[in-house]
């Protein structure tokens, strides 16, 4: 109950306990999900594989933009500057997850 005097009329009683039933529901939503150990981990996994895809794709812009960069730049014909792309591309790849596995 919402105070410490019960309702006396029969429609705010019945609104009352309403109330108290949807507190209750929500309440008990609540625990069940704190005590959903497997879908905390589970929700916990997504995250961590979602971060990891994002730092992937930032790595790999990155690398493209400073390939592009320095390919204008470089000497050599452009088969030699696609091996040297490949190369960062790689490299960059290889550093992104790196990154995540140190990170667990």
């Amino acid at each position: 109950m919402s105070d410490s005097t019960p309702p006396t009329d029969r429609a705010a009683l019945e609104k009352d306990i309403e109330e108290t039933r949807a507190r209750l529901s929500s309440t008990a939503d609540a625990l069940a999900a704190k005590a959903d150990v497997k879908g905390q981990a589970q929700a916990k996994v997504e995250n961590l594989k979602a971060d990891a895809q994002q730092k992937v794709h930032d790595v790999r812009a990155q690398a493209g933009a400073k390939v592009q960069d320095v390919s204008a730049s470089a000497p050599g014909n452009a088969k030699q500057q696609g091996g040297a792309l490949v190369g960062v591309i790689v490299a960059a790849t290889v550093l992104a997850v790196w990154l995540v596995v140190r990170r667990k």
